[in-house]
């Protein structure tokens, strides 16, 4: 049975081989979306996550932040097999819909600030089930830059030696992030897996490769997104307003590792968007790079980044820094 074969088998099961089905969006992932609409106007959506996509870990813990009485997507079906599920439909209101209707973002990003402290004060973490968001793990991640953009769009490429100064670099900044307090980290909370949904609650739709990570990391995804330049006085407001709503957090060693928790993202960030053109096949994630390197250079007068803002200097060209990459792969 081929996929098609097997995707119809599902949504015959299921009730729904009948509907009507709209592309929705690819994602940066391997998987897609469609909405399904019956004859009745009734709508689910169809995440079609192939192989090695896990939707067993998004319905992992879609169940564990359900329980929690946080609003996601209900699973209506699921076909763990050959990676078809079936969702409840949000609608269209995403945030940044939103943003582009006039919507305050003031008010939207204090709705999303208020969601992930109810996420991390209501979620009962399980002892197995969620993956570590580990030391090795964020070192693999931020070799990213090294390996993708630096092959790839550097001239001539880099040496190993001006890998292994990168990667000696990085772990104290790791070190320091794997001392924050711990809990789920859903890794893409920004404002394009955000909704206002039919109910008017504020629902996530993005964490399928959630893991137990630093607390303040889903904070910086949001405050410091790569897809969108939040305004200064917002990221300021949303930062203090977390540490309003979780005083317990709010330690001057917490404070002091929220721009490394945002640079080991936006760092990791250059390289998958590289990879997603060289390797996938996906370049629009190209054009986002420019502003990637603006938000790593807003950082780097700070005395921890001294190392790698020399490192930068010395290795990866200027231009490179601030034209969209030309990708061989991708042409």
């Amino acid at each position: 049975m081929n996929r098609e074969e097997a995707l119809l088998s599902f949504l015959t099961q299921a009730g729904w081989h009948l509907a009507k089905r709209i592309p929705l969006a690819a994602d940066a992932s391997f998987r897609s979306y469609d909405r399904l609409i019956n004859e009745t106007g009734e709508s689910v959506v169809l995440m079609n996550a192939p192989p090695p996509e896990n939707p067993a870990q998004f319905i992992f813990i879609d169940h564990l932040l359900e329980q929690a009485g946080i609003r996601v997507p209900k699973v209506l079906s699921a076909d763990l097999t050959n990676g078809f599920v079936l969702l409840e439909d949000f609608g269209d209101d995403t945030f940044t819909r939103l943003f582009s209707r006039g919507n305050s973002a003031s008010d939207l990003y204090t709705k999303a600030i208020d969601t992930l402290v109810n996420v991390q004060n209501k979620i009962s973490l399980p002892d197995e089930g969620i993956p570590e968001y580990d030391f090795d793990k964020m070192m693999f991640e931020v070799s990213l830059l090294p390996d993708w953009f630096g092959q790839y769009v550097v001239p001539s490429g880099l040496s190993q030696q001006a890998r292994d100064e990168f990667m000696t670099l990085w772990k104290p900044l790791i070190n320091q992030i794997q001392n924050i307090p711990k809990t789920l980290v859903m890794l893409d909370f920004h404002v394009d897996n955000l909704m206002i949904t039919p109910d008017n609650s504020c629902g996530i739709l993005d964490f399928q490769d959630g893991r137990i990570g630093p607390v303040t990391y889903d904070l910086m995804s949001l405050v410091e997104d790569e897809r969108r330049d939040v305004p200064t006085n917002i990221r300021q407001n949303m930062i203090e307003r977390y540490f309003q709503k979780r005083p317990e957090l709010n330690t001057d060693f917490i404070r002091s590792t929220l721009d490394v928790v945002a640079m080991q993202r936006h760092t990791k960030v250059v390289g998958i968007f590289v990879r997603l053109c060289a390797r996938d096949g996906k370049n629009r994630y190209l054009k986002m790079i420019p502003f990637v390197w603006q938000l790593i250079e807003r950082h780097l007068h700070q005395p921890e980044f001294l190392a790698y803002k020399e490192w930068i200097e010395k290795y990866i060209p200027l231009e490179n820094r601030k034209t969209i990459p030309q990708v061989s792969k991708c042409a």
